[in-house]
Parts: C-alpha cells; structure tokens; sequence
C-alpha cells in the first residue's frame, strides 16, 4: 500500500498535481512569474579592441544608465595600473592610450558598483 501511494504521489507531483508535501490539486499548477530586478534586466557589455594593442585602444560600454562602471588594467602580477571610470552614454567609444605600459599581458576588468563582473585578457605590444 505504501509503494502505491509513492507511486501515486510522483505520478501527480510529475504532472503537475501534487505539491512536495502531497498535497493533490484538481487542476495542474501554473508556473509563477519570475520578477526581475530592475538592475538585472540589462546585462553590461565591455568591448575593448583592438586586441591584441599597439598602444591605442577604443572601450565600448553597453548598460544601464545610473551605474557607476570601471574599467581596471591589471598586469600579469595583478597590480593595477589603470582605473578609468566609464559612461555607458558613451556610444562611440573612448579612446584610451597605453604607451607607457611596457609589452605584455594584461587583464582588465569591468567593475559595476565596485564589483567585478567580468575579467578578459588584453595583449600589449608597445614598441
């Protein structure tokens, strides 16, 4: 009797009937609506070319206005050598020179709110 009521149990629970404390319903539960918060619904975007550099880049921002965006260039060390702070409002890119940065590897991060969100590599190759 027991394995039957098991049975029952996850019959109903897989079509949508029961609850996981085996509770049956009449009709198949709908699926709630999943609220998003509003800083969640755009995903910031940084675009950073050209990759590998000579020295010159254009960083592109996408995101939603009222954040405060950062971009930080780290060395293959992990020391910072540049913090730049960005604007999505920004659509055609900012220019930004790295001539005084010796050739490498370097990482740099977009920092939303102070937190970082996403890491990518970026190769140097100052003359």
């Amino acid at each position: 009797m027991r394995l039957f009521t098991i049975a029952l149990f996850l019959l109903g629970f897989l079509q949508g009937h029961a609850t996981p404390q085996g509770r049956y319903y009449g009709q198949a539960r709908q699926p709630l609506a999943v609220a998003r918060h509003p800083e969640q619904s755009i995903a910031p975007t940084l675009s950073v070319f050209p990759n590998p550099s000579q020295g010159q880049l254009t960083v592109q921002l996408t995101g939603q206005l009222g954040q405060d965006y950062k971009l930080r260039l780290t060395n293959i060390l992990g020391r910072e050598v540049l913090l730049l702070g960005l604007h999505p409002e920004q659509p055609a890119g900012l220019s930004v020179s790295l001539a005084g940065l010796p050739s490498g590897l370097y990482f740099y991060s977009l920092l939303v709110n102070d937190k970082v969100v996403s890491t990518k590599r970026l190769t140097l190759q100052n003359s």
